[in-house]
């Protein structure tokens, strides 16, 4: 980062002028980025979500853990193993697997690092000139201070270390002469991005177009098609890599076809996955989607486990394709929801509602550099993207190419947040021309007509029709930060954020779960008021009709009715818990402790197993 300015100066073939370092725009941004990355990273990391990541990151984290133990299913794939497998390496080099997360953080924010050189080195290349690396600069600006960008970058998630290989591949696209080792490097790159996350895979399927457009020709050659040679050979990797482990050759992951499905669908959003079987004992790592697929799948075709993966995969395509075909116009009607989400400013949900967090994050909430932002900055530049040389427009043109083929794909799913980001640093690229706006706008026409782009761009992005900023799913984000609270030992945050919930929605087992599970872990640490008649008994409601699953869940129950006077109902409570979980489980002990504290001295009961249970149920609300 400290070479940036530097490194797009020689992509454009023109200097920045500096009298010494210090002069150099890209230094500045290079502290810039890396201060605010690290500052957000040391921050996040003593937040519950850092320390305990949930859903698709948790699922990645057991995916390595499963990979370096060697206790991964020999079955296909179900997503994408080529992240989980790097996340295995420093546990197969003996690392903790509780230093994963921070591990998978830090690497992220390298990833991010490296994805803000590859901005500017595109930005160098696309605003050739005097003032290239002022427009570098800003473009990596843009991308490396975006909060959304960093908010993914530090999550155990493919997505930024994918989209960095993603912008190397056309960095080396980029490059003029025609030379194959350029495109077949980046076709490699490319490929890699597909397998780390197959949303990529539109791009290479109109590589060699986009390679040559992007290194300023208008026609490809046969040196251009080496991207799809590059691209195969870690695609194809992965396909030996799933017929040697489960007996098939195949290179795509099996989750797309559901997802294909439940995104087009009548009743679907557009927007964002929305689960139709609630689950209350996912365990931890499992995906909740594939389990819905399963159990549908099982209903709707009578199959019994375990399925045939082709044919389930089969079934759900034509499945979508049977909605589509069966009323054309809603789907259409969708597609066209589906483009405005993509185009609006609110990052739609994708197990995170990155608004939600914002403001949660001291890092976050103050920026406001969002998509939206990017988008009236890019469409700024477009008039110049029709008025200016052969070859620059030949570049804006694969630059356009490939956010059509990326956003094509997108569409075809959702429109969340996660899944548009690689379209982001795009938008970076183009909007650096506003480092040299006085040379590129100087004719008044163009002056004008960037203010047009600019005006419709600002009414695409910070309209709200279609329900495009529904925060609905904020109730998501709650329980997530609630469970990952209970999960790291923070009762006091995870017992608010179960309160949240339950004020949206206080029938969610779940919540109440965690809620009650807190208060009696705060009761029992003995925070102030926490342990009272008043309090436990503003518990009882939760109790109502919720399913004792676990050990600690009857414990608590039981206790809820001691405390506030009924010994007979705890007691009952607990022989449940007995009975399902055994005497030597925690409701087993603590009705032991109760018959001690209930029987005289000289009664001769013995003593319970667990004094601090006794001790806690003998200490006065």
């Amino acid at each position: 980062m400290n070479a940036l300015a530097a490194e797009a100066v020689d992509e454009a073939d023109a200097a920045v002028p500096a009298k010494s370092w210090l002069g150099r725009p890209g230094v500045w941004v290079a502290l810039a980025v890396f201060g605010y990355g690290a500052g957000y990273l040391i921050w996040y990391l003593g937040t519950p979500l850092g320390q305990a990541p949930q859903l698709d990151g948790r699922e990645n984290l057991e995916l390595a853990k499963q990979i370096a133990s060697g206790a991964l299913p020999h079955e296909l794939f179900y997503r994408a193993m080529v992240y989980p497998a790097l996340l295995a390496v420093p546990l197969l080099l003996g690392w903790p697997a509780s230093w994963l997360p921070v591990l998978a953080a830090l690497g992220g924010l390298l990833g991010h690092f490296a994805a803000t050189l590859a901005v500017a080195r595109l930005a160098a290349r696309l605003w050739a000139g005097p003032k290239a690396g002022y427009a570098a600069a800003l473009a990596a600006a843009l991308w490396g201070l975006n909060p959304v960008a960093l908010f993914y970058a530090v999550d155990v998630l493919d997505v930024t270390p994918a989209l960095a290989l993603f912008l190397w591949g056309l960095v080396l696209m980029s490059r003029t002469g025609g030379r194959g080792r350029e495109s077949l490097a980046g076709g490699l790159l490319l490929g890699v991005a597909v397998g780390m996350r197959p949303h990529f895979l539109p791009v290479v399927l109109v590589a060699p177009v986009a390679r040559a457009w992007l290194a300023g020709r208008w026609r490809p050659t046969g040196r251009d098609a080496l991207t799809w040679v590059g691209a195969a050979v870690p695609l194809l990797a992965v396909g030996w890599a799933q017929w040697a482990w489960a007996g098939e050759f195949r290179v795509m992951p099996w989750q797309g076809a559901y997802n294909f499905y439940s995104a087009n669908r009548r009743g679907a959003n557009g927007r964002y996955y929305t689960q139709r079987i609630f689950f209350g004992d996912i365990a931890p790592g499992e995906n909740p989607t594939r389990k819905e697929s399963d159990l549908l799948y099982a209903q709707e075709t009578q199959a019994s486990p375990p399925f045939a993966i082709s044919a389930m995969e089969g079934y759900w395509h034509a499945r979508a394709l049977g909605e589509i075909a069966g009323n054309p116009a809603a789907w259409l009607g969708l597609m066209g929801r589906k483009a405005y989400y993509l185009f609006n400013d609110f990052d739609q949900y994708n197990n995170k509602t990155y608004t939600w967090h914002q403001e949660a994050s001291p890092w976050l909430r103050w920026n406001y550099l969002s998509w939206g932002v990017l988008l009236v900055l890019a469409a700024g530049m477009l008039p110049v993207a029709v008025n200016t040389n052969t070859e620059r427009r030949r570049m804006r043109a694969g630059m356009l190419l490939v956010f059509a083929a990326y956003g094509a794909g997108v569409l075809l799913y959702y429109a969340s947040g996660r899944f548009r980001l690689p379209l982001a640093p795009l938008l970076c690229v183009t909007a650096g021309g506003w480092a040299m706006w006085k040379e590129t706008l100087a004719p008044r026409g163009r002056m004008l007509a960037a203010g047009a782009w600019m005006l419709a761009a600002g009414m695409l992005a910070f309209s709200n029709f279609y329900g495009a900023r529904d925060e609905s799913t904020f109730i998501q984000d709650e329980l997530l930060s609630a469970n990952a609270a209970a999960e790291t030992g923070a009762d006091a945050q995870a017992y608010a954020l179960a309160e949240q919930v339950l004020a949206r929605d206080p029938n969610r087992p779940d919540a109440r779960r965690i809620a009650l599970v807190s208060y009696f872990n705060l009761a029992v640490e003995g925070a102030p008021g926490m342990d009272s008649t008043a309090g436990w008994r503003k518990q009882l409601p939760l109790l109502q009709g919720l399913e004792l699953r676990d050990p600690t869940l009857a414990l608590v129950a039981g206790v809820a009715w001691w405390k506030t006077g009924d010994g007979r109902q705890a007691a009952q409570e607990w022989q449940q818990g007995v009975a399902r979980f055994g005497a030597n489980s925690p409701p087993g002990q603590a009705l032991a402790a109760a018959r001690y504290l209930l029987q005289p001295a000289a009664s001769g009961v013995a003593a319970p197993p667990n004094k601090d249970y006794a001790d806690y149920l003998a200490r006065p609300n």
